[in-house]
């Protein structure tokens, strides 16, 4: 906050908190009919009036100031940041051609490689051919209520009707 915005502030406050005392006077001596002190009392709340107003105008200055201030410091800020952004767009493109370059120069060197040996190959050729070969010796079994396997019904020639 700006030392006028402060100063000011301050300062209306506290000529409207004075500003009561010179009105009561004012007050009074309306009541008593004295018009030579109600008239200097409505002078002193006059220039407090003023005073206010003066104090409120010094805010005010104090307050576009520190809009001013506010906005600059925005600008820089903005401008910071967009070189900020420039940099990295800067260095994300020094990476990327380093990369292109790199690709060309070795391009297997980016990806892994592995190869499987004659051993491994024989080895995988045989697990294929146990596998098939133990699916192809398997035969339908069914259950009946005692959990007992019971006989095929193609086998028997029956049948079963199954409701679930």
């Amino acid at each position: 906050m700006h030392a006028k915005t402060m100063e000011g502030l301050a300062g209306a406050s506290a000529s409207i908190q004075m500003l009561s005392t010179p009105m009561n006077v004012a007050k009074e001596a309306e009541r008593k009919g004295d018009t030579d002190k109600m008239k200097r009392a409505m002078s002193y709340a006059a220039g407090l009036t003023e005073q206010a107003g003066e104090y409120s105008q010094k805010s005010s200055e104090g307050m576009k100031l520190d809009a001013q201030e506010a906005k600059k410091k925005e600008e820089e800020r903005q401008e910071e940041l967009i070189r900020a952004r420039q940099k990295e767009r800067e260095e994300l493109e020094k990476r990327i051609e380093e990369k292109k370059q790199g690709e060309t120069k070795e391009p297997e060197s980016s990806f892994d490689s592995a190869e499987i040996s004659e051993e491994g190959k024989q080895q995988a050729e045989a697990a294929v051919q146990d596998s098939s070969a133990s699916t192809n010796h398997t035969q339908d079994v069914t259950y009946d209520k005692s959990k007992e396997a019971a006989e095929a019904v193609e086998a028997i020639g029956e049948n079963v009707n199954v409701s679930v």
